[in-house]
């Protein structure tokens, strides 16, 4: 006679959530293949922009933008965004595949992590403007600024990788 059915299922249930658990690698994976996210922001009324993004080690994701733009006059208003990557490139018919983030957006200030953000998106995103620099952004030669987001969780839907139902997929959380 086998073992009872509650630890049975018990056993199943963990090898379950065990065989779909979203690591840090999987997401930085996703990361590189990508360049651009949508950022949704909210003020008076919701909204959304597209920008090219980086990434460092620690998931946080930067983008440049004017902290003139609504997006960023919003995430100065409040710091809460969420995040959408996906390919635009994939077929209606094809296995889905993005990313989700809820996370806390805020300008990057000092004057090395600035220089530091700026050299990782220009070299990430393979940028090759010697005026787009920390120099001509202090000169406001250049009204872009580097902006950060925290990430609090984060969802991968990969349908080739994670067999489970809309919503069931795997998160981080921060």
């Amino acid at each position: 006679m086998g073992p009872p059915y509650e630890i049975c299922q018990t056993f199943t249930n963990i090898m379950k959530k065990n065989k779909y658990t979203l690591t840090k690698t999987l997401v930085l994976d996703f990361l590189k293949e990508n360049k651009l996210m949508s950022v949704a922001t909210f003020g008076e009324f919701p909204w959304i922009a597209i920008v090219y993004y980086t990434f460092d080690n620690d998931l946080n994701l930067y983008f440049l933008s004017s902290p003139s733009t609504l997006h960023c006059k919003q995430i100065k208003q409040n710091g809460k965004v969420s995040v959408a990557i996906v390919d635009s490139h994939q077929g209606i018919n094809s296995l889905k595949r993005g990313l989700q983030i809820y996370g806390i957006a805020k300008e990057v200030s000092g004057a090395n992590k600035i220089q530091h953000v700026l050299k990782l998106w220009k070299d990430s995103l393979e940028v090759d403007k010697p005026e787009l620099s920390y120099q001509n952004m202090v000169k406001k030669a250049i009204k872009g600024r580097m902006f950060q987001i925290l990430p609090k969780r984060i969802k991968l839907f990969d349908q080739k990788l994670f067999q489970v139902e809309d919503g069931e997929e795997p998160v981080l959380e921060f």
